[in-house]
């Protein structure tokens, strides 16, 4: 992954489902995304750059409309999972709380 590590931890609550993870630029999402997606197909690299001009493209478009997190996890129960998370985007209109920090177990 190219992902650097800056970003800030935030959980918030979209939709009534508590979403936890580090929050990052529309960029930085968009680019990420457009690796995996060329990683998991086995793409000619002409295709390749045309998912990274699309994604380029959704990642300006996205600015002020969409929150964008690396290593998110949705929280369904008592437990937040241990492993790495994934890439989720978040509207902005549907987010009806949150809190820095990443959601974690109380002990």
């Amino acid at each position: 992954m190219t992902h650097t590590q800056s970003g800030i931890s935030i959980t918030v609550t979209a939709n009534g489902a508590p979403i936890t993870g580090i929050l990052i630029s529309a960029e930085e999402f968009a680019t990420n995304v457009a690796q995996q997606i060329s990683r998991a197909h086995d793409f000619a690299s002409e295709d390749v750059k045309g998912f990274n001009l699309l994604f380029e493209h959704l990642g300006e478009a996205a600015r002020g409309e969409f929150l964008h997190l690396r290593n998110a996890h949705l929280v369904t129960g008592a437990e937040v999972p241990g492993e790495e998370g994934g890439w989720w985007r978040i509207r902005i209109a549907d987010v009806s709380g949150w809190s820095c920090g990443h959601m974690s177990t109380l002990r």
